[in-house]
């Protein structure tokens, strides 16, 4: 009876020992597949972070250039509210100066006219440039895309240039006819009082006779007095007195 009871008892411990080892694989089993789970749990979570921080970043990006495109929108429309104003402003002016260019226009035409004249009936000291000018003066007047402030400073401008011819003293190469020859002299300028020519030998010289309206030829014997004039003009020599024939001012 013992031996059966000692048998059915090591038999029950081998039962429980086979059993308690299953239980144990399972359980590692179960742990492994746990660990495993683990690890893919965390790789994901990892992953969804790297995702979060990647949409969190890209929404900042989105709500800083939101911000400056936002503040740029701002800019343009005032830049263009206040282009819309200027248009106003000179669409006022424009009908403004209607009235102003009825009376300015003539006038400048005048003007110019005027200036014609005096270049004409004064001595021709550079006279292809100055009227070249008063030309150029003509044509402006005649231009649509030139405002009427443009053209009165061009006028005005024309003016001042021929005012200094009056108090300042000039020299220029140039040629003139004698004896129908064209020979290369140069040019004094004495304001707008006298204008002299001597060639560069000084065997001819000469000056603008305002009662004949013509040159007056005088061969060399303004050689010496020109000549100063000259060294005067190019500043070779210091402010002198020179004498030189000019009609009387009346």
């Amino acid at each position: 009876m013992k031996h059966i009871y000692k048998v059915v008892l090591l038999q029950s411990f081998l039962v429980f020992e086979i059993y308690s080892q299953e239980i144990v694989d399972r359980t590692i089993d179960l742990s492994v597949q746990s660990s495993n789970l683990s690890i893919d749990a965390q790789e994901k979570i990892e992953e969804l972070d790297e995702i979060s921080k990647k949409v969190y970043f890209e929404y900042k990006d989105t709500l800083n250039e939101y911000k400056s495109l936002k503040n740029y929108d701002d800019q343009l429309s005032e830049i263009i509210d206040a282009q819309f104003r200027e248009i106003t402003n000179i669409n006022q002016q424009i009908d403004s100066l209607d009235d102003i260019n009825i009376d300015i226009l003539p006038l400048l035409k005048t003007m110019i006219d005027t200036l014609r004249k005096v270049i004409d009936l004064d001595i021709p000291f550079l006279k292809e440039g100055r009227v070249q000018r008063v030309n150029n003066l003509d044509e402006l007047l005649l231009r649509a895309d030139i405002t009427t402030a443009e053209k009165f400073r061009k006028v005005f401008e024309a003016y001042q240039i021929e005012a200094d011819f009056g108090k300042t003293i000039e020299n220029y190469p140039g040629y003139i006819t004698l004896n129908n020859n064209q020979i290369a002299v140069d040019f004094f300028r004495l304001g707008r009082l006298g204008l002299f020519y001597r060639t560069p030998d000084g065997n001819e010289t000469g000056f603008w006779n305002l009662d004949s309206n013509n040159w007056s030829h005088e061969g060399g014997s303004l050689d010496k007095n020109i000549k100063a004039a000259l060294d005067i003009s190019n500043r070779q020599s210091p402010p002198n007195f020179i004498t030189l024939p000019l009609k009387p001012v009346k």
